[in-house]
């Protein structure tokens, strides 16, 4: 096999990943759009479990009740003051929002 096989194979084996990434996260997309969640960002730096960020809502303060999301950061930033990160698992990727002075 050539090098340029390899690499033509390895480019194809990343790009596939990419775009599987992508399907996940518009999947997970329309189903937060569904439950009246708004999406401000999504980062695919982990092509396994893409993330996708959230505004607050009382929707995950819901979650947390439940115990279907947990908190998993808690810090003060200079600017805003104390903060909180919440998450939940939705259809592969990991939903996040940052809930600030709490």
């Amino acid at each position: 096999m050539s090098t340029t096989h390899l690499r033509t194979h390895s480019t194809r084996q990343v790009n596939a990943a990419v775009l599987d990434a992508t399907h996940k996260a518009a999947r997970a997309i329309e189903a937060l759009s569904e439950n009246g969640f708004t999406v401000t960002d999504v980062e695919l730096k982990s092509v396994s479990r893409p993330t996708i960020r959230i505004q607050t809502s009382g929707q995950c303060h819901t979650l947390i009740a439940k115990g279907e999301a947990v908190y998993f950061s808690f810090g003060k930033r200079e600017r805003v003051g104390q903060y909180r990160e919440g998450q939940f698992q939705l259809g592969g990727c990991r939903i996040v929002w940052t809930e600030i002075g709490n």
